[in-house]
């Protein structure tokens, strides 16, 4: 897989095409008046925002090894993908809000529309040659299929095969997409959708190659860990009548982050079976990952019960 950034930014922008026209179908079939202009104000706006919160949200997380020659610079490797989703939704409610519209209503139209774009972007670092990829364990040195690894041949019948983790990322987004399409009717849409966005990714975000680490712990898995467990403790105080009850979501959450720190620990091989015996990865990945799915049964009951006291 070599860089082909004239690939990436042609998929990239029909991807965005199909989402605002999408996006445009969507705000017509609710009767939306400013159908055009919302649609048309929140692709441009989504663009602008998008790059600059991409780029800023870079320069924040590399603050002390960025030079102020640099601040300007778009180079793809050095922009955040979450940065980038929070510039979109950033331009969805300013454009509801620039054109008078209510904003949640649009923020939930948009939701799976969202969904879609943050599919596409991470298909598209399939153009970008290493970063979308990660390296796991001696089985992916023996290539299974794309789209779970992808080989790179590098001639005299040398390669090497790597987890296509920026596959894995692109379909738990079209899941995400799904499951906000099953949820059309409800009152808190967009924020189920951010939730289910951001869950799957606190693991995937372990598998890259390329990421910007705080110590051992990588910066984007934390912001995604933050988002989830804020929603959390969002449905928490929403459901205060509750009492105790109404906070076991967000506990479960804490447990799960608990679990993460200390699966962050094993594979930094911290953590170890007696004196030399590290654990294997795929046990240290099976309970994040069984954590993450407490997280989400959680994330149900939690909303669930605040949309029927609704």
């Amino acid at each position: 897989m070599n860089e082909n950034l004239t690939a990436y930014l042609i998929f990239m922008g029909c991807g965005a095409a199909a989402c605002i026209l999408w996006f445009y179908l969507a705000l017509r079939r609710k009767g939306s008046p400013k159908a055009g202009a919302l649609a048309l104000l929140t692709g441009a706006l989504g663009i602008l925002l998008g790059l600059l919160c991409a780029r800023l949200t870079w320069i924040l997380m590399r603050i002390n090894f960025v030079l102020a020659k640099d601040l300007l610079t778009l180079r793809y490797y050095e922009l955040s993908y979450y940065g980038g989703m929070a510039g979109v939704i950033l331009a969805v409610w300013l454009s509801a809000k620039i054109l008078k519209e209510p904003a949640r209503e649009i923020m939930n139209i948009f939701a799976p529309m969202g969904a879609l774009m943050a599919a596409v972007a991470r298909f598209a670092e399939g153009f970008l040659g290493m970063l979308g990829l990660g390296y796991v364990e001696e089985w992916v040195e023996e290539g299974l299929f794309f789209p779970l690894t992808v080989k790179f041949d590098y001639g005299d019948d040398y390669f090497e095969f790597y987890l296509a983790v920026f596959m894995l990322s692109g379909l738990f987004s079209l899941i995400a997409m799904v499951l906000s399409l099953v949820h059309g009717k409800e009152k808190y849409r967009f924020v189920r959708t951010l939730f289910y966005l951001c869950l799957p990714q606190i693991l995937l975000e372990c598998l890259r190659m390329q990421k910007i680490s705080w110590l051992f712990v990588p910066a984007e898995q934390l912001v995604c860990y933050l988002v989830c467990e804020g929603i959390l403790v969002w449905a928490a105080i929403k459901g205060r009548k509750d009492g105790f009850r109404a906070w076991i979501p967000a506990l479960v959450g804490l447990l799960a982050c608990g679990v993460i720190i200390a699966g962050e620990f094993a594979l930094d091989g911290k953590i170890t079976l007696g004196e030399e015996e590290y654990i294997p990865m795929w046990i240290t990945y099976a309970a994040i990952a069984l954590s993450l799915a407490a997280m989400a049964v959680s994330e149900h009951f939690a909303l669930r019960r605040i949309q029927a006291e609704a």
